[in-house]
């Protein structure tokens, strides 16, 4: 039988599936009996519940006797650490760190009460130790992945008639890519997407809304689709989607070839095989916003008040992040530059000083200054008999 890496919610214990259902009961704002944690978010709740997943699926292989006890009580410093070994062996120090801090949330929910002050102790510790990946050599242009993506969609309708699910797939692939070169929203948003609940057709066009509850921010967020856009963002909704959903009832925007939605997860897996295969770069979905806030700063930096907007932040600490790069990289630019002109103005001196004399008389010049030197210094000390009995010795002061 195959060892499940992440324990499905069914195969929890009870008192684990009982616990979680209390820690996000809404309860009454008055007489405080919401639960700790009724004002997480869904997305915040699907992260903890997934770290929680794999930490259940390591103890039951491995310590199938901790079953049998209460949740919180298996949250131990020798199970931690055993499961963040655990963990080491197959991910990254960035990806070890946050799930240290889900199993920290989680124990938070399953015992408000526990002292849990270790826990964030260890948590502290590794997220401090956790270098983050520096993915700057990945980034491509937006400009660059836009035009990859309308050449998808060109692609995809000069393809023979007969395949039509082929030709769906790769137009709505180059959609994708081209949408998120435009509107760099978060994977958890754009899999929200919906035909009926975020999708607006007005006498101007078509807009895209998110509401509170798709984005991390909570503020609701509107993207009006260029009018150079327009045309293929309809050719979509009204020729290919429908190709893919068949006869299925789908809302989803985003739809498989099995007319099923496509998760987070399968849209990164979807962007990140394109960019490889076209830039040779793994770019994923939130490398888009990275370099659309990068790219931006570099090359127009007046302009860097609209980061915030463009990535839906509520503060603008990235932004000026990704312009201190842009002016770190320009700043190099110049200087290397500037090395270089100097290097090419230093050209005819260094083949000039190649005459013999001038080298012999370069030596002569130093070797005399050497000479002259060390006989001030002698004289000196001779004038200061204090300084020559004080030489070599320690100072009390």
């Amino acid at each position: 039988m195959r060892t499940l890496k992440h324990l499905p919610v069914s195969e929890w214990p009870e008192a684990d599936r009982t616990a979680f259902r209390a820690a996000y009961e809404p309860g009454d704002l008055f007489d405080g009996t919401a639960g700790p944690g009724a004002h997480l978010a869904e997305g915040t709740r699907r992260a903890i519940e997934f770290t929680y997943r794999r930490w259940l699926g390591f103890l039951r292989p491995n310590h199938p006797e901790d079953f049998v006890i209460a949740a919180a009580e298996r949250i131990t410093p020798e199970r931690v650490r055993a499961f963040i070994d655990h963990l080491s062996a197959e991910i990254g120090p960035s990806s070890v760190a946050v799930a240290c801090d889900r199993l920290c949330a989680a124990a938070r929910l399953l015992a408000p009460t526990t002292d849990w002050s270790w826990l964030r102790s260890i948590k502290a510790r590794l997220a401090a130790l956790a270098c983050p990946e520096d993915r700057f050599d990945r980034l491509v242009p937006p400009w660059q992945t836009l035009d990859f993506g309308i050449e998808l969609m060109e692609i995809a309708l000069a393809l023979p008639i007969e395949d039509l699910k082929q030709r769906a797939i790769e137009y709505r692939d180059g959609l994708l890519v081209a949408l998120l070169s435009l509107w760099p929203i978060r994977r958890r948003s754009l899999a929200a997407l919906t035909v009926s609940r975020h999708i607006e057709f007005v006498d101007a066009g078509v807009n895209i809304l998110l509401p509170p509850a798709d984005t991390k921010s909570r503020r609701a967020e509107s993207f009006r689709v260029p009018e150079q856009f327009l045309s293929h963002i309809t050719r979509y909704l009204k020729d290919v989607r429908p190709l893919l959903v068949g006869t299925s009832v789908q809302d989803a925007f985003w739809v498989s070839n099995q007319g099923r939605p496509l998760c987070g997860q399968k849209l990164y897996e979807i962007v990140r095989a394109r960019m490889i295969a076209k830039f040779g770069k793994a770019m994923s979905i939130h490398d888009f916003r990275r370099a659309a806030a990068t790219y931006l700063a570099m090359d127009a930096p007046e302009k860097i008040g609209l980061i915030p907007g463009v990535l839906q932040h509520a503060s603008p600490d990235v932004s000026d992040q990704h312009y201190n790069l842009a002016r770190s990289m320009k700043a190099g630019r110049r200087f290397a530059t500037h090395l270089s002109d100097a290097r090419n103005r230093l050209r005819p001196l260094a083949a000039g000083a190649a005459f013999p004399e001038q080298v012999t008389s370069a030596r002569t010049s130093r070797d005399q200054y050497a000479i002259d030197r060390t006989a001030r210094d002698a004289a000196r000390m001779s004038d200061d008999p204090c300084k020559q009995a004080d030489r070599g010795e320690p100072s009390c002061a």
